[in-house]
């Protein structure tokens, strides 16, 4: 059964009030009046009184926060606030630009206005979930490889027995991983996803560790099987390399992507580790293994240096860790199918 709109202002408006107390801000909530339906809460920060309107959403994707700042006009002197059990990263990024504050309700408050930023942690609201791995539409293994391969193939939709040989996980495990896309707003009714927000919320998960080495490591030879997987060349590099509006240093630190943690293992021993940004080069395990697999068309990447380039997708990840500089550079990178804008 669906939420009315009526209950799903009203569990906005309570989780919002609790996540506030929690703050250490007073809060008062006024019932809507017909001339200023609006006008729900009044929040005292410090010596500073806060008239906030509420506008409660079940999803804040990227193109659902668009619409919603799109269609709401704006008053002097008010605080315009998102409520939702989810908001995305693009769609924080996008609440963000527009001057709006924003509450998600699996444990996230932001409050920002002229002298007043509350940005911080909360309990999660209980009506969403307490835990990550019950709320986050990309959670683990599996939700990476199906989330990185619905970004690499735009417009096409996932078949959970289909991909289970290339993505190395059971059919369950696909489904579960692609329902939960589905439920976020990320994915749409063809099954495909939804661009930019599948995106932005992949490089929010996307976390590769990198360790440093004293020593480069040669280039490998390509291997007698054409579909082994390769260590890749990622970084600064590989996206000037694809045409990305960056500046690349001949000298700088070669950053690769290895092909699992026994490779990493042995890499270490080989090359000695050395001190986070002191090395000749830093490695990394790939958050997916088709980072490193031979591509699906079968056509290798190009080579720089003698490495092959870790897959564009990837590469855009990595630049998008840096959610300022690096979502300005793939703002200004023109690329065939892009799926970042």
């Amino acid at each position: 059964m669906r939420t009315s709109a009526h209950d799903l202002a009203a569990g906005a408006i309570a989780a919002l009030s609790r996540a506030l107390d929690y703050a250490g801000v007073e809060v008062t909530t006024h019932a809507p009046a017909e001339r200023d339906p609006d006008v729900l809460l009044t929040a005292k920060v410090d010596d500073r009184e806060l008239v906030i309107a509420v506008v409660a959403k079940a999803y804040g994707t990227g193109a659902q926060v668009a619409e919603v700042v799109a269609q709401t006009r704006p008053v002097l002197g008010r605080v315009s606030m998102l409520v939702a059990d989810k908001i995305t990263a693009e769609g924080r990024e996008r609440l963000r630009e527009a001057g709006w504050s924003w509450f998600d309700r699996r444990g996230r408050l932001h409050l920002s206005a002229p002298g007043v930023r509350v940005d911080l942690d909360v309990p999660p609201d209980p009506r969403v979930g307490t835990g990550a791995a019950k709320t986050d539409p990309i959670a683990g293994p599996g939700g990476l490889a199906v989330a990185y391969w619905l970004c690499a193939h735009p417009g096409e939709a996932v078949s959970p027995t289909g991909l289970t040989r290339g993505l190395g996980f059971a059919p369950s495990t696909i489904s579960t991983a692609h329902r939960r896309l589905a439920d976020a707003g990320l994915v749409g009714e063809d099954g495909a996803g939804l661009f930019p927000e599948l995106f932005w919320e992949l490089a929010g998960a996307w976390h590769p560790e990198r360790v440093w080495v004293a020593t480069l490591p040669a280039p490998q030879p390509r291997p007698a099987d054409p579909t082994s997987p390769r260590w890749r060349r990622a970084g600064t590099a590989a996206a000037a390399a694809y045409g990305a509006p960056v500046v690349s240093s001949h000298d700088a630190p070669v950053e690769l992507y290895v092909t699992g943690p026994v490779e990493l293992s042995i890499a270490l021993r080989r090359y000695h580790t050395a001190e986070p940004g002191t090395g000749a080069a830093s490695l990394a395990v790939a958050p997916v293994r088709a980072v490193t697999a031979t591509p699906d068309d079968g056509v290798e990447p190009p080579l720089l240096d003698g490495w092959p380039l870790a897959p564009v997708l990837a590469v855009a990840l990595d630049l998008a860790q840096d959610r300022a500089r690096g979502r300005e550079i793939l703002d200004d990178w023109e690329i065939s199918g892009a799926v970042w804008r």
